[in-house]
């Protein structure tokens, strides 16, 4: 049987695969983390993100709370009670065998520990649904000077912004949802492909380490001294740091 996220092979009688029902479980318990800065977030005259909200002055008395995040919080709750039922085997309309838990916050940390997580019918859908909901809270918690330009979509080349801990963005243009990380291999496979492409050491060092490759200035420079890669007016060129880092493997290992 195949997982209903992935497609890949999943044991007999489970909807998702290993792999996929961990993360499931971490997206909602990270949920539950979030759940208390929400709550403090809702204060209009908190600073409108992060995780330590801090109060600020401003030129007009603002709206008493944040409506945003208001919906966004009943829109988290009403999936946590859904997914539980759903998890139980209880019917919404059966007012009697629903065992509401007015917590939100132990009620997803009961639905990722919980036994059917992975063999529920839908889990999928669910995993699907609660991922659309952790991204518009990481956009909600991560203030707006946080999130840098990470790369462009892939279908229409508009440029796409994410916070530090995003795992996935949403193009504001045609609404193509992509891995976070995958934008910003993308970005760095594109500078190394064109040997025209250059920058200081400290720069190259940030996009390799913005796309997952660990590399510091000081060694760049170091490479620089000793006639590794030649230094030109403008910088070291993306793709000789590359070749050096990977090795003459082909570029396309990034894609």
């Amino acid at each position: 049987m195949n997982c209903q996220n992935c497609r890949t092979m999943a044991e007999e009688g489970c909807s998702l695969c290993e792999t996929c029902e961990m993360r499931f479980a971490g997206t909602l318990l990270r949920l539950a983390r979030d759940v208390t800065p929400l709550h403090d977030s809702l204060d209009a005259t908190l600073h409108p993100g992060g995780h330590s909200p801090v109060r600020i002055q401003t030129a007009t008395p603002p709206t008493p709370i944040r409506l945003d995040v208001l919906d966004l919080i009943d829109m988290l709750d009403a999936t946590a009670r859904e997914l539980w039922r759903r998890l139980d085997g209880i019917d919404a309309l059966d007012w009697r065998k629903d065992k509401r838990n007015e917590d939100l916050k132990a009620t997803l940390i009961a639905c990722a520990g919980h036994p059917k997580l992975a063999t529920f019918a839908d889990a999928g859908f669910y995993m699907h649904v609660v991922d659309g909901i952790a991204r518009k809270v990481d956009t909600a918690l991560d203030p707006p000077e946080q999130r840098r330009e990470i790369g462009t979509c892939e279908l229409c080349e508009t440029m796409l912004t994410a916070g530090a801990n995003d795992q996935w963005v949403t193009c504001p243009v045609c609404g193509r949802e992509q891995r976070a990380q995958t934008v910003k291999l993308r970005r760095l496979k594109t500078l190394c492909w064109d040997d025209s492409k250059r920058g200081s050491a400290a720069d190259i060092a940030k996009a390799f380490a913005e796309a997952g490759i660990k590399v510091s200035r000081k060694t760049i420079t170091m490479w620089g001294q000793r006639g590794k890669i030649p230094r030109h007016a403008d910088g070291y060129a993306y793709c000789d740091v590359y070749r050096l880092l990977i090795g003459p493997a082909d570029l396309t290992v990034m894609a």
